[in-house]
């Protein structure tokens, strides 16, 4: 979206200076209220930039390594034999036994949630 009376490149520009203010405020260590105070410029505008970036990242996935120990198993399965099987769209299977951790679990499932 352009706003009137600004060229892509205007825009494009507006967006690298404010890009710049927070990667500075990032490194800062200062309040967003005091990086403002000390810059001159608009906590609200500050505000406005840090949410729309934080948008423009988040809509994107990314993929993490995660560190695999070798000989790290999975536990047996229970010996009541009871196992709790979630299915999600795409063909995802989640499938926990008796003694499944709930945090792992949550996370996981926070993890596909993400990847719809």
């Amino acid at each position: 979206m352009t706003i009137p009376g600004r060229s892509k490149r205007g825009s494009k520009k507006v967006a690298r200076h404010w890009q710049a203010h927070i990667q500075a405020l990032e490194k800062s260590g200062l309040s967003r209220a005091e990086y403002c105070r000390r810059h001159n410029i608009s906590y609200h505008a500050m505000t406005y930039w840090l949410r729309k970036n934080r948008k423009r990242n988040t809509s994107q996935p990314t993929l993490v390594p995660v560190p695999f120990q070798a000989g790290l198993h999975t536990p047996p399965p229970s010996s009541s034999g009871n196992v709790v099987r979630v299915v999600l769209p795409g063909e995802v299977v989640v499938e926990v036994n008796d003694n499944f951790s709930p945090s792992t679990l949550a996370s996981v499932l926070s993890v596909l949630e993400a990847r719809r």
